[in-house]
């Protein structure tokens, strides 16, 4: 906060020096340079302030006493008006402010004493507790929760911590959320060399923060972070139930409640909120029902190979229905076939591969549509599923991982799919986009294969490319669902189909 003020506050600075120049040039050129370069001015004006500067020499700058080559010159000549802001400056010039702000932030010490920032090796509990939050947010200080609000409360009394509220540093971002809540009814198993492990109980209450990504590469492309770990609530009177403008206390101290609610998002492929979050933003009924500006909503999580954000729990979203993604619309041999043991949803397993393709060369895709997929039937049956698989597996945690789904079918009802995929193996160190891919499980590479791209996550498993070299590119152009579908066959996984279809014996969907 204080180093936000202090750039503002050089960028002032630079602000009063090009004022300087353009009056000193307002003296030689007889051109009201200063009115014409204000923020507010015309657009015209600023052109002209280029083209001006543009043509004066450097022989005529120096006379003038301005240095050509100084930050505040260049940038008035780069945009013909007066710095709005820290954002106009050159990346070169941005990294300069920066490190002034983070040199005049460091007050003088002597040599053994350490710089302003908190260490979590200090003898001062209150200075080990702001490096925690710092180090470790969401979590208890300590692994404790009564040592945790006794520093806080502690600090505040003493004068020794200060708190900024959280609507404060809101403000000074340019990302924006809305939260969703919800109620976890099925447990999160996650799953490594040793076995399971108990992630999330049943009945404990989420939060989702959902915000604009900042790489998006599909239409309206979001994301939905985890939120479950701090207080999240909204104020209302206590009479009429009036809703109040900001945050109650505990949320503006980023009270936390919940530090298990802290989960990774590698290996750990969280059906229930990837549901949840699905039936809550999806209009709930056929597309003619729609109210303006509404939008269907493709909601998933990305496995491993195709995330880049292995410490915080995230899925993704973007604009988008079954009706979008022709990959999705596949149909098996059978059919699906309804069951009221899954509350009245259908269960179909198709096979992905090119046409003709033998069932056991084939990708895989269990495709369940229901008007309520967060009933506890859908949910307990998708979360013992992959539970299955993995207790099944051998070296599950190393071999195989999920790719799962939910869209609306644009009807009134959700389509949830769940994939088994093999976790690929980067034969290279070549960037990931442009590496070499293998399927551990088939022995199968993508230069074997033929194929440019192998990864299925989030995007690519529907057909969203961002290309990284000109073969992808004609590959997908050349012939786009066949290379999909083959990129499906390539992530197959040996034996999973008996896997489920036991599993589907076992669990009675189909007593008939």
């Amino acid at each position: 906060l204080i180093g936000r003020r202090l750039r503002k506050f050089l960028c002032s600075f630079i602000k009063m020096r090009q004022r300087c120049i353009l009056r000193r040039l307002e003296e030689k050129l007889q051109l009201d340079l200063h009115w014409l370069a204000q923020v507010g001015g015309p657009g015209r004006g600023h052109r002209v302030v280029k083209n001006v500067l543009s043509c004066l020499t450097s022989e005529e700058l120096e006379v003038a006493g301005i240095d050509a080559s100084g930050a505040c010159f260049r940038a008035l000549k780069l945009h013909g008006a007066v710095l709005a802001g820290y954002g106009q400056l050159e990346p070169s010039q941005q990294k300069v402010v920066w490190e002034t702000v983070r040199k005049l932030l460091k007050r003088i010490h002597s040599p053994t004493e350490h710089t302003g920032e908190p260490r979590a090796d200090s003898e001062d509990c209150f200075e080990r507790y702001v490096a925690w939050c710092r180090d470790y947010p969401g979590e208890y200080f300590e692994g404790s929760r009564e040592r945790h609000i006794s520093a806080m409360v502690g600090g505040l009394f003493a004068n020794k911590i200060v708190i900024i509220r959280r609507s404060a540093m809101e403000r000074m971002t340019l990302a924006r959320y809305f939260p969703l809540a919800w109620i976890r009814i099925q447990p999160l198993w996650g799953y490594s060399s040793s076995g399971p492990m108990l992630l999330r109980p049943q009945h404990v209450r989420e939060a989702s923060n959902v915000r604009a990504n900042e790489c998006p590469y599909a239409s309206l492309h979001g994301m939905s972070l985890s939120a479950g770990g701090f207080a999240s609530d909204s104020r209302s009177g206590a009479v009429k139930k009036t809703s109040h403008r900001g945050y109650t206390l505990l949320m503006e101290l980023q009270w936390v409640r919940d530090p298990k609610a802290n989960i990774e998002n590698w290996y750990i492929t969280d059906v229930e909120k990837i549901v949840h979050e699905a039936y809550q933003l999806n209009p709930h009924g056929p597309a003619s029902m729609m109210l303006p500006g509404e939008i269907f909503v493709n909601v998933g999580q990305n496995p491993k190979v195709g995330s880049s954000i292995k410490q915080t729990q995230h899925t993704q979203l973007c604009q988008g229905s079954v009706l979008s993604y022709p990959i999705l619309q596949m149909k098996s041999d059978s059919g699906p076939r309804h069951s009221t043991e899954l509350g009245g949803a259908s269960l179909e397993i198709i096979d992905v591969g090119l046409d003709g393709m033998p069932s056991d060369q084939c990708g895989l895709m269990l495709r369940i549509v229901s008007e309520r997929p967060t009933d506890e039937p859908v949910l307990k049956f998708l979360v013992e599923l992959r539970y299955h698989l993995l207790s099944s597996t051998e070296g599950a945690a190393e071999a195989i991982d999920f790719l799962v789904t939910a869209v609306a079918d644009e009807q009134g009802k959700f389509v949830v799919i769940f994939a088994p995929i093999p976790q690929l193996v980067k034969l290279d160190d070549k960037h990931p986009d442009l590496a070499t891919w293998a399927n551990p499980l088939t022995g199968e590479s993508s230069e074997s294969a033929g194929l440019e791209e192998t990864r299925i996550d989030f995007g690519k498993g529907v057909g969203h490319f961002l290309v990284a070299k000109q073969a992808l590119r004609d590959q997908l152009l050349g012939n786009g669902e066949e290379t999909l579908r083959r990129i499906w066959a390539f992530n197959r996984v040996p034996g999973v189909r008996g896997l489920i279809d036991e599993f589907i014996d076992q669990y009675g969907v189909f007593p008939d």
